[in-house]
């Protein structure tokens, strides 16, 4: 394109000009010093060495992509490694690990703009002074790492001890925090005393709202009005606002919804459910509302059609969706097949008591207890391999 324009640029300055062609003539001095500008453009943007020192550094230390070092360069200004590189150097003097360090870098570039003594240092102390390890800290930092731009005095502090007075424990605030690290990032009067209140205000008694925050902290970061629909709900099915099961079916139905509770409703009728029964299930176990409709139909399907079980059975013991397909439904069926195909047992045990067994406990009364125990070990342990 540059020869072109250069070309016709001089055909039209011999006199013949027009006036198209004496209007680009007027405008030959600008149009070239445009192409030399955006080659120069072009040349800089290829090569990240031109770039200014947070894009080489950004590239060249923490591993970022040229463009992900240039979004992210635009807020920062050190123009040596000193600043950056004392930063990383206070999270390695705390154990942080080189993953941990540049994990929290990509997710907050900002952090190596920070003041190591006066930002960092007192953040990381408090964290430590309430008894998180190191592992903790990385892992929190590493999923909010904007709790490094809120006050400590302000923010961070009120909320740890407003969790800790719930709670009743430093440790069930860091199980808290490791669980859904935003739970210190956000106000706690402006979001989570109104849930609290919400379920005390249904008779929700201290304890089972401090085993939601300390267990599916998640749960309290959705609207507050989806919130309070899932508790009426919840009610209105006749669970007891003071028992643990009331707590756990108000946070399957938070992450659910309508929606989703609506999706499983039309997997588990297609084996025979009815609303009532997907009731009975949800009581005994909610979390067999949350399995995925895959899931579900895998291991309906497994029952019926491989173990000759009435689909209602599943109604009836939930938690049987809720283990894994490979690794242990399936190893343990074939166990069962050539126990009774070689009638080394009379008839088919209780199904749930066969599944729900611990390992150890499966082996002693279904594997080691025979003579054949060496035949069913590899067996069983060749399914469970093909699992992994």
């Amino acid at each position: 394109m540059f020869y072109f324009l250069c070309k016709t640029i001089l055909y039209h300055g011999s006199g013949r000009q027009t006036t198209a062609t004496t209007l680009m003539l007027k405008h030959k001095h600008y149009l070239l010093q445009n192409l030399f500008m955006n080659a120069r453009c072009v040349s800089s943007d290829a090569n990240p060495n031109q770039q200014s020192f947070p894009v080489s550094y950004l590239i060249n230390k923490c591993g970022f992509s040229l463009g992900s070092a240039l979004s992210a360069s635009k807020r920062l200004t050190f123009e040596i490694p000193d600043q950056p590189d004392a930063v990383i150097h206070m999270f390695k003097r705390y154990g942080f690990c080189d993953a941990d360090i540049f994990r929290l870098i990509k997710r907050y570039p900002r952090v190596l703009s920070c003041n190591p003594d006066k930002t960092l240092l007192p953040r990381l102390e408090f964290f430590y002074s309430k008894g998180m390890s190191n592992t903790d800290i990385a892992h929190i930092l590493c999923g909010c790492p904007l709790l490094l731009g809120r006050s400590l005095q302000n923010h961070v502090t009120p909320n740890f001890n407003l969790l800790s007075d719930l709670l009743l424990s430093d440790n069930k605030v860091i199980s808290a925090a490791r669980n859904d690290p935003f739970i210190l990032f956000r106000h706690g009067d402006r979001y989570l005393k109104p849930f609290i209140n919400l379920l005390q205000d249904h008779g929700v008694p201290r304890t089972q709202i401090a085993s939601l925050i300390c267990n599916w902290p998640r749960s309290i970061g959705v609207c507050l009005n989806h919130f309070r629909k899932c508790v009426e709900v919840v009610r209105e099915k006749g669970y007891d606002p003071s028992s643990a099961e009331f707590i756990r079916a108000v946070v399957v139905l938070s992450q659910l919804g309508k929606s989703g509770w609506e999706r499983k409703a039309v997997v588990y009728k297609r084996w025979g459910w009815s609303e009532k029964d997907i009731l009975v299930a949800f009581r005994k176990n909610p979390w067999s509302l949350m399995t995925s409709e895959s899931k579900i139909m895998a291991v309906m399907k497994f029952f019926v059609e491989k173990m000759d079980c009435e689909s209602l059975y599943l109604a009836k013991h939930p938690n049987l969706l809720m283990y894994s397909l490979e690794k242990r439904l399936i190893p343990r069926a074939l166990v069962l097949h050539f126990l009774l195909r070689n009638k080394l047992i009379d008839k088919k045990p209780n199904l749930n008591t066969l599944f729900v067994y611990s390992e150890k406990l499966f082996l002693e009364k279904f594997v080691n207890c025979f003579d054949e125990a060496p035949q069913l070990l590899k067996l069983y342990r060749d399914q469970s391999d093909l699992a992994k």
